[in-house]
This record gives structure tokens, sequence and C-alpha cells, in this order.
């Protein structure tokens, strides 16, 4: 499937913060998971916008720019949450 990449790399950061709950090390890093959560929902925004301009045959040039701006968004949140749980998980001993 074409969009596997996207919508898979949109599911694993949803599902980070599910399994950090799971393993119980959520509670030391919840800023940083709800910043991961959030780039997995820009992430998954990003592939309705690709499903979107393949369905209109691609004339849609608007279509391909909101993929654009919601992947961007998803990498910088994710970026974020990943340094937020870096530090919070070495700030706590």
């Amino acid at each position: 499937m074409v969009f596997e990449g996207i919508v898979g790399l949109g599911l694993a950061l949803l599902l980070a913060p599910a399994i950090a709950e799971f393993a119980k090390i959520r509670n030391r890093a919840d800023r940083g998971f709800s910043w991961i959560a959030v780039s997995g929902v820009f992430f998954l925004f990003a592939a309705t916008f690709s499903i979107s301009a393949i369905q209109t045959g691609g004339y849609l040039e608007v279509l391909s720019s909101g993929k654009t701006l919601f992947e961007i968004l998803g990498w910088i949140f994710a970026l974020i949450g990943t340094i937020f749980v870096g530090y919070e998980m070495l700030l706590e001993k």
C-alpha cells in the first residue's frame, strides 16, 4: 500500500504512550508522551491528505501542500516529545 509509511508511523506514535503506560514509565515523562501522541495524530492527518489527493486525481495542489504541512508539524512535535521524554527520564533517577 502506498500510505503504509505515513499511516504506520502515525499509528506507532499513537501506540507509544499506550506501551509506555503498560510499562509503567509514562508517569515519569507524561508531557513528552503527550507531544508524541499529538505527532501521531498529525501524521494521520497527513495520510488523509495523501488519500484525498490520489482520489481527486492529484489535481488539487492544496491537498499536497496540506500533506507536507502536517508531516512537518508531525516531525516537529515528535522531536519535541522525544527531547521531553529523554530529558524527563534522565532527570528522574
